[in-house]
């Protein structure tokens, strides 16, 4: 039912805005409006009724006296009658024409006088009016049929006006030397004389720039047009001015198929990118990122957003298969700026803001005073003597210390940067550089990155190109640890919340106390003086550089040759004074700190030949590629213990270090090829073989191929075809085989450690195997059918892109269990299979563009669903997964069912009193008063694992986004919307925030749990005995499943470009505001909806939300200048 009311919304925005006309120049006379004047002039009197009735008046002011004073009272009348009042005694006639209304003086009806058998003309001259010529016309297309909604302006004024339903339209000029201009969204804009003429008609030409648009793919470029790939793309005018800290939010909900959440606001953190849902359940599920054409590795949030020219998605096999052992969970492809021939442009981008949390997304822990009863009422019920801190919680009325506002903060956010684009005939070069900051909203926390990018080409002659691309850049964090729980830990944000608000976090005198702790709870550290003393200083240095020279052989026939380079250098170290602690573990303590410093590099070579030629209507473009790529990398961790004081931060003053070090290198070796094919541009055809050799992989299975082929059909192009409102129809068709190779570097070998053993009284050290190996260990393989239909109606006002998907991910990697004899208890090899299906809707509509005012809507909506087909055995039903908790993970993969389904008990309240105990099926701990589950296996009983089950689903029924742009005047503004439904989400932090043994504060609405027989509460918590709370926090159970539904306002932004003199040397001047993460509807009620804390490694144990970094609101002001 769900779905069928979307389409009936989808069907509703289609038809809402295929019939957006503009309004009948009667209805438009027929408004009514009120107006009261007196003896002002004319043009504040036509403002006014401007305002009023929604129209737009055009007029000469060398013939219509704008400022005759005028009077005029008008209540509630139409606009007809309100004109004629107020213009018939100036002399003053109006015609409507859509929403303008032209006005002209009135020429007086001819006198003729009859002397001597002539006719004469007489004019009173009193009136004699200077000339103004009335020209309208029709504006069809080129198949002659009328264009509704075109503008029509006379150049270098304020004139204009749009065409009506059947393409027809007026528009007052002052003389005959007047151009008029003519233009529509996919149509070629036009330009004419009025000359003598008074009627001008205008035939259109289709705009075909908008399919012609050239498209970066994989290893090249291609026309839209011809592509018959699931891909999507945000171009530079898509992204430009967007005020946005890091690359994700540049796409987030703003394509179909690829779901983005921001899971952590940690300064200079990344997002957790998905492209058509889960594939895998041990090996990676993140995309693969390719930088100026280079795959790059680590966090790609170390890219300046400025420095991007355009992003393409690349999503089904066809367009990713080129990627090959890499491409099985999506390509995006990153495309920098660079300059053009001829032009010298600079552009200068700033903005700065600041950061809060907004209430509404905080957890409600208990205060002081509800606090120190809970506290009371758990030593009651246990038959404890109540501690003095507790016996009168009325002494604490109010809130206390609220440990989370302790350590949050307004924080501060900036951005810098300045472009160079420079031509010249032979030489162009875009340079780049950016200065950010942005301070976290957790006290003590930060990140700051520099970066420069330079990308020059060099064209000495008409057969060689010479092209580098250099981009150093270097970021410092101070992101000590915060997210997770709060057992024995330093996470600070769960451990501030779980804090006593009975403890402060100053000393009378105003100093920090070194503990926050009370009689009940466990020793805990002041945690606003863990956040101000923890040394954490994490620096990285990276550079990644490309070189190319091209060389034209002959007409048609290109080779290359590039050289990719990514070098990092990193360090972070860490120092814990002696006046902090962790959960559980308060000051003083012995100081102890680390030195971790990691190395790496990454090369690839790649040398290719190219071939495009065209001829009787055949098209024909071929690539042949090899690539030799690998990477090295080196760390060294130096673990200090033992120091003296906290003076002397160096490890090497440490009473104790330890030093650890290691190295990871993998290679790849491949050979591709592309045949692009079009006939006529009608029936398109493209088909690509990549074969992969990975040093990952065992020596029996190293090396894999991975073809692709798809065919499309531009239907639209067809003689037959006669559906006027669709402008262009194409038909797309795909299927190949991409892999994954996102696995351990030696996982296929089997890998030895030191071990000691005693002889004697001797201490001997010796080695021993860790693991069996698997020469045999290859790809995870995923084979994927696609088919897809571009579909623009109303002359491209309207663009609909469709894609059906259907993916088998077989050869899983599973640790398979081996015979106890072996020696080991498992292996991992390739076993089990997993089916991914869904379908993905865009929508792109211009729905209003005239001279003033234009309106254009992005809509995107992508359903997925995914299946476990088979396991490690024909006997393996099921697989789990995800955090372990005495015993029984969180996640449950069985075959027949999706992937990574919570998994756990069905709560069914408590058990209320000794009738309802007495009556119901009980665990052996049970007691009344505490949780009630289900007995879901019928034996009379709670037993575990016999009475769990799946409990949730975190896989949502559909996810979507919503982009809306608008500009009026010289203003402009935006409103991205992004959102997911039907998923749910398991609340892990509440294994804490509602722990009843009163180790910790806990939520608010524990208040309301089981207390008597009496007083049973909501029958959502159970009883606080001793001996029974474990059955509730140590199992997974339905309380912990929440609906994580939402809809997001990402980002709104609104901006005014100052008008400049054409002549000067400024060309371009906007300031502008944005909020992003304006607010958020959903009944979730954790801090953050989008949260995913499992899902970043292989997405099998997704929809975890264990209380990361919080998510803030982002309000900042900025300028937009161009020289």
């Amino acid at each position: 039912m769900r779905l069928s009311v979307l389409q009936l919304l989808l069907i509703g925005f289609i038809t809402a805005v295929a019939n957006a006309r503009e309004t009948d120049a009667q209805d438009l006379l027929k408004r009514n409006v009120s107006l009261k004047a007196e003896n002002i002039p004319l043009q504040k009197a036509l403002a006014e009724i401007e305002s009023k009735a929604k129209v737009r008046f055009a007029y000469s002011r060398n013939m219509i006296p704008v400022d005759e004073k005028v009077s005029i009272t008008a209540l509630n009348e139409p606009l007809a009658e309100v004109l004629d009042r107020l213009l018939s005694p100036l002399q003053i006639e109006y015609k409507s024409t859509n929403e303008q209304i032209v006005l002209k003086r009135n020429r007086k009806k001819t006198s003729f006088l009859n002397i001597s058998g002539f006719m004469r003309e007489i004019t009173p001259i009193q009136i004699q009016p200077e000339a103004d010529l009335s020209i309208s016309g029709k504006v069809t297309d080129e198949k002659n049929e009328p264009l509704p909604g075109v503008s029509v302006v006379m150049k270098g004024s304020q004139r204009g006006t749009t065409t009506n339903a059947e393409g027809r339209y007026t528009l007052a000029v002052p003389d005959a030397n007047a151009t008029l201009v003519f233009s529509f969204v996919g149509y070629l804009p036009q330009e004419t004389v009025v000359g003598n003429r008074s009627a001008v008609d205008i035939s259109l030409k289709t705009d075909t720039k908008a399919l012609a648009e050239v498209v970066v793919v994989g290893y090249g470029t291609q026309q839209k047009e011809d592509i018959t790939g699931a891909i999507a793309t945000i171009s530079d005018k898509q992204m430009k001015d967007a005020p946005v800290a890091q690359v994700g939010q540049l796409l987030q909900g703003k394509l179909s198929g690829v779901r983005i959440d921001q899971t952590s606001g940690r300064p200079g953190e990344g997002m957790n990118i998905k492209i058509r849902g889960a594939v895998s359940i041990t090996a990676g599920a993140d995309p693969l990122y390719v930088v100026d054409g280079m795959p790059i590795s680590g966090n790609i949030n170390t890219i300046n957003p400025a420095e991007i020219e355009s992003i393409t998605i690349l999503k089904d096999a066809a367009a990713s298969s080129l990627y090959g052992s890499r491409a099985a969970n999506g390509v995006v492809l990153i495309q920098t700026k660079t300059a053009v021939a001829g032009k010298t442009l600079i552009d200068f981008n700033a903005y700065y803001g600041f950061e809060q949390i907004p209430k509404s997304r905080r957890l409600t822990m208990m205060n002081a005073e509800e606090y120190a009863q809970f506290q009371k009422e758990i030593a009651e019920q246990n038959g404890r003597p109540v501690n003095t801190v507790f016996q009168n919680p009325a002494q604490y009325a109010g809130k206390g210390t609220d440990w989370y506002d302790a350590i949050t903060r307004t924080a501060p956010i900036q951005s810098y940067n300045l472009t160079v684009n420079a031509g010249m005939k032979n030489f162009t070069t875009s340079v780049t550089g950016g200065y950010f900051n942005q301070q976290g909203v957790i006290v003590g926390t930060g990140y700051q990155r520099l970066s420069l990018r330079v990308n020059s080409v060099f064209t000495p002659s008409d057969k060689v190109r010479i092209g580098f691309n250099v981009a150093p850049n270097y970021a410092t964090n101070t992101n000590f640890a915060t997210d997770g729980g709060p057992y024995g830990s330093e996470n600070i944000v769960s451990a501030a919340l779980a804090t006593t608000p009975l403890a402060s976090p100053y000393n009378p005198d105003g100093s920090l106390t070194l503990t926050a702790s009370d009689p009940a709870t466990f020793g805990n550290p002041n945690w606003l003086r863990v956040a101000k003393e923890k040394v954490y200083e994490g620096k990285n240095l990276q550079l990644l550089s490309n070189a190319f020279v091209e060389y034209k052989i002959r007409k048609g026939l290109t080779a290359k040759t590039t050289v990719n380079v990514q070098l990092s250098n990193s360090s972070t170290f860490q120092f814990n004074p002696s006046t902090i602690g962790v959960m559980f573990t308060p000051p003083p303590r012995i100081p102890f700190g680390s030195d971790n410093t990691a190395r790496s590099y990454n090369w690839i070579n790649e040398n290719s030949l190219t071939y495009q030629t065209d001829f009787n209507g055949h098209s024909l473009d071929a690539l042949v590629d090899f690539t030799a790529q690998r990477y090295r990398g080196e760390s060294t961790l130096v673990t200090a213990t033992n120091y003296a004081d906290d003076k002397i931060q160096a490890v090497s003053a440490a009473g104790r270090v330890v030093v650890t070090s290691g190295v990871q290198e993998w290679a790849l070796l491949s050979y591709l090829a592309r045949l692009n094919y079009n006939y006529k541009s009608k029936y398109l055809f493209t088909a690509s073989v990549r074969r992969d050799g990975s040093s990952r992989f065992g020596p029996d299975n190293r090396w894999g191929n991975f073809p692709s082929a798809s065919v499309g059909w531009i239907v639209s192009k067809e003689d037959f075809w006669k559906v006027k409102p669709v402008s262009f129809l194409k038909i797309r068709a795909s299927y190949g085989t991409t892999g994954n190779f996102d696995i351990g570097n030696y996982t296929f070998r089997s890998t030895v450690s030191p071990v000691f053993y005693a002889f004697g009284n001797t201490l001997f050290q010796g080695r021993a195997t860790n693991n069996l190996g698997d020469s045999n260990l290859g790809w995870e393989r995923k084979k994927q059918f696609n088919l897809g239909a571009d579909i623009y109606f109303l002359n491209d006002r309207i663009q609909l892109t469709y894609n059906y998907y259907s993916t088998k991910s077989s050869d899983l990697l599973f640790n398979v269990a081996v015979p106890q004899s072996s020696g080991f208890s498992n292996i991992q090899t390739n076993i089990g299979e997993l089916k991914l299906w869904g379908h993905e809707i865009g929508i792109n509509t211009y729905n209003i563009n005239t001279r003033r005012f234009s309106w254009n809507t992005n809509f995107n909506i992508s359903f997925d669903r995914n299946k476990t087909v088979s396991l490690t055995t024909k006997e393996t039903t099921a697989l789990f997964h995800g955090i372990l908790s005495y015993g029984f993970y969180s996640h449950r993969s069985q075959v027949g069912h999706p992937v990574g389904m919570f998994y756990g008990a069905v709560q069914e309240g408590v058990y209320k009193n000794q009738q309802d105990f007495d009556s119901s099926p009980k665990y052996a701990d049970s007691q009344v008063g505490t949780i009630k589950f289900r007995d879901l296996n019928g034996d009379g009983k709670i037993t575990f694992p016999e009475d769990y089950t799946d409990i949730g689903n975190p896989w949502p029924d559909f996810i979507f986004g919503m982009t809306n742009t608008f500009t009026y005047g010289n203003f402009d503004g935006s409103l991205t919307l992004t959102g997911t439904y039907g998923n749910q989400i398991l609340t892990q932090y509440e294994n804490w925030t509602t722990n009843l043994d009163g180790v910790f504060n806990v939520l608010q609405e524990v208040k309301d749990r089981w207390k008597s027989p009496e007083n049973p509460g909501a029958g959502k918590y159970g009883s606080t005995q001793q001996g029974t709370t474990y059955l509730e926090r140590d199992r997974w159970h339905t309380r912990y499943i929440k609906d994580g539904s939402y809809l997001s306002f990402k980002n709104i932004t609104i901006g005014y470009a100052i008008p400049l003199k054409a002549s000067g040397p400024i060309r371009r001047l906007r300031v502008y505001g944005s909020v992003q993460n304006a607010f958020i509807i959903t009944k979730y009620p954790g801090p953050n909806p989008e949260v995913n804390t499992r899902n970043s490694a292989s997405g099998s144990s997704p929809g975890i939300d264990e209380n990361s970094y919080p998510v803030p609101r982002t309000v900042s002001f900025g300028v937009n200048v161009g020289f």
